[in-house]
């Protein structure tokens, strides 16, 4: 690129910059605004229960038509649903009860939808447990889009819950049903309220049933649900043409489960998980790995398990070391999107056609979109160590992106005894070097997928996940 031309590609690259710092600043505006409404919509609401004569000994229902009174005035006056304004109410009740998460608010941090998704999951919880999930929220949510944060906060909410997830599962189980609500245009939703592992299955069954036939003009979306209502009307599914179709009952769901081993044994109740969804409960996972027909080793140590690099040897990346990278990265990598890695290319960071080597240090899964927009624009991606992602956008910004579940390694301090290096020991990683009993993980293979990183069954890791309980050192 010569002077001229970088000079040319400079006045308009400095232009987007600063317009998009002025979004970036105007949105923080907005966020101090929304927080500044909630703390009025607060204040209001006690001035319309003064207005309404509520007093320290009124009734509940005095005070809750009190309430509906002032979800009215502040819908008439917003010109809004009730609905909305009452949602509207509960915020600002919630954020005077969570100070933290408003100021996060008012200094532009976190978003409303961020802060929504904070205040859902401290609901139920206890005084000590909410401030902890609050703190740890607000720790994570200013780098994560809202759905992440949702994710994260499932995990975090069920480690903090006092009560035992089995427990709170059983009772949830007891509430399950079909709920129809209707919509506009001759429209309706029908909705499921279900296990989650159920829920899965049942969305990848109908996933793998939705193959495009030839000169099909519905969408993927389309066809799960007519597949889904041909289930539910007739009992089996049919082509275009009203015939049942061959092959159905083959199809077998497929389920991502993490399970810690000492779980798998029954040795500990710690919660297993959910890909895509969160925590499962102990006997769920117990039972799904049951029925699973293998387990599968993802990731070991290198000098006894699966490869973490293929260098120069091969462009394809290993079953092996695919897993890793699946279970690794959760999703896609670029910042704020929430494709789930198995829908997600596996890309080289630095491309291989020229220098760029088959190693997990190399390689991030990219969606199908963002994989394109790394190629076909002036994004640009650098990886650093644990699996963490610098993007530089057009406008010289920068964002990182770290892995659902990092990995780190652990050295070993103890020397390997004489009879170590004489012959190789089945059992060696069955005790840690401090004498505690080694842990690993292992996710359940087809309908469930095993081999969480870390290890088998037979050996202990020399890799574990940063910040997942189940399997820290």
């Amino acid at each position: 690129m010569t002077i001229s031309d970088a000079a040319a590609v400079g006045v308009p690259a400095a232009a987007l910059r600063a317009d998009v710092e002025a979004i970036v600043a105007l949105e923080h505006t907005i966020r101090a605004a929304q927080a500044e409404q909630l703390r009025l919509i607060e204040r209001a609401h006690g001035y319309a229960h003064a207005v309404e004569g509520v007093h320290d000994g009124s009734s509940s229902a005095e005070r809750e038509f009190a309430t509906r009174a002032f979800v009215a005035e502040l819908a008439t006056a917003l010109v809004v649903p009730e609905a909305a304004a009452g949602g509207m109410v509960g915020d600002a009740g919630v954020a005077r009860r969570h100070p933290a998460t408003l100021e996060a608010l008012a200094c532009g941090s976190v978003g409303l939808a961020q802060a929504r998704s904070i205040f859902d999951a401290l609901i139920g919880l206890p005084a000590a447990a909410a401030a902890a999930l609050e703190t740890a929220a607000l720790e994570h949510a200013p780098q994560q889009t809202n759905a992440a944060l949702r994710r994260r906060l499932r995990s975090l909410r069920e480690r903090l819950h006092p009560e035992p997830l089995d427990t709170r599962h059983r009772a949830a189980t007891a509430e399950r049903r079909v709920v129809l609500e209707p919509a506009p245009d001759g429209m309706a939703w029908l909705s499921l309220y279900l296990q989650a592992e159920r829920a899965h299955a049942i969305r990848h069954r109908l996933d793998t049933m939705a193959v495009a036939a030839a000169e099909d003009p519905r969408t993927h979306g389309q066809r799960v649900l007519d597949a889904a209502a041909d289930l539910l009307l007739a009992g089996s599914r049919t082509d275009r043409d009203g015939r049942p179709i061959a092959g159905d009952a083959a199809i077998v769901p497929r389920v991502l489960v993490t399970v810690p081993v000492l779980t798998l044994l029954g040795h500990t109740d710690e919660p297993a998980e959910l890909d895509g969804f969160g925590p499962a409960d102990a006997d769920t996972a117990r039972r799904l790995a049951a029925h699973a027909p293998s387990f599968q080793r993802i990731l070991t140590h290198p000098e006894t398990g699966a490869y973490l690099s293929y260098g120069r040897t091969s462009y394809r990346v290993p079953a092996d070391l695919a897993g890793y990278l699946r279970v690794r990265d959760g999703g896609c990598r670029f910042p704020g999107c929430g494709r789930r890695a198995t829908g997600c290319d596996l890309d080289h960071t630095l491309d291989w056609s020229p220098s760029g080597r088959t190693d997990h240090d190399n390689l991030a899964h990219l969606c199908r979109k963002h994989h394109r927009l790394k190629h076909e624009t002036r994004w640009r991606m650098t990886q650093q160590p644990g699996g963490i992602i610098r993007w530089t956008s057009p406008a010289g910004h920068h964002h990182t992106t770290t892995p659902e579940n990092p990995f780190l390694e652990r050295p070993i301090h103890r020397a390997p005894a004489e009879s170590d290096r004489r012959m190789p020991r089945p059992d060696r990683g069955r005790d840690r070097t401090d004498g505690r009993p080694a842990q690993s993980c292992a996710r359940a293979g087809p309908p469930i997928t095993a081999g969480r990183p870390g290890s088998g069954l037979s050996s202990a890791p020399e890799w574990a996940p940063r910040d997942r309980r189940s399997c820290s050192p």
